[in-house]
């Protein structure tokens, strides 16, 4: 990449928090509709597991693979490797995630792996896509947490509320992507919590961008991205 790993990090930081609070919709970054990369309503999927109440028994240890999607929109900036088919200003971009986990409360070690891939890139509200080839794997050089927050029992307007176990998670995925000629670096950050029973899904924001790899420019990316995304145990 053409930057510092660390301001890359220090830029999805900013970009997810912006982001946090998008978790109502599947709609991200002004975007609309559109089927997934994998052929499932991205939308129905999305809604579905937002409706489900934050994981609540959330366990002291969870070994188990999820599988979703992640739905992105450019935020800012373009990047070669969308082309002139599209309008890398209107694009969303959808592709599928495979994630696992394996931790223990107190870990201090990366327990994701997983990978982000058929990822297509298409201009809202017109049928004009671009399939960018490659895969995304979990970073094991940058930031990756899961937490565990105990909310001790308690009484609120005579109401008996018991003790609730949250989980919420933080980790990267990096990778080259391409489409013809054109290839760009691209840097994501997956973020929030667990939802449902047992910790039975994941849910949050996605932040990041794609650098041109034949194009040096100041920027740190030179097409920044954001939206949300969700995964279900399998």
């Amino acid at each position: 990449m053409k930057h510092a790993r660390l301001s890359i990090v220090i830029a999805s930081l900013g970009a997810a928090t912006v982001l946090s609070g998008c978790n109502g919709s599947g709609s991200a970054g002004g975007l609309v509709g559109g089927g997934a990369g994998g052929g499932q309503d991205f939308e129905t999927a999305f809604n579905a597991v937002s409706q489900k109440a934050p994981t609540s028994d959330m366990p002291t240890s969870l070994k188990a693979s999820y599988e979703g999607q992640m739905k992105v929109g450019v935020n800012s900036g373009s990047a070669q490797i969308f082309g002139t088919d599209i309008d890398a200003n209107s694009a969303e971009i959808i592709g599928d995630l495979a994630v696992d986990v394996d931790w223990t409360d107190g870990q201090t070690t990366n327990p994701f792996t997983g990978t982000a891939s058929n990822i297509v890139a298409t201009e809202a509200g017109t049928s004009n896509s671009v399939k960018l080839d490659g895969t995304l794997t979990v970073d094991q050089g940058l930031p990756a947490s899961l937490s565990r927050t105990t909310i001790p029992a308690q009484v609120v307007a005579g109401v008996n509320i018991p003790e609730q176990n949250t989980g919420a998670m933080l980790f990267h995925m990096s990778g080259r992507l391409s489409s013809g000629e054109n290839e760009g670096d691209a840097t994501l950050q997956f973020g929030g919590n667990f939802m449902g029973p047992g910790a039975e899904s994941m849910l949050g924001p996605v932040s990041g961008g794609i650098n041109d790899v034949n194009n040096p420019s100041p920027q740190i990316f030179d097409a920044g991205v954001g939206g949300t995304f969700y995964a279900n145990k399998k």
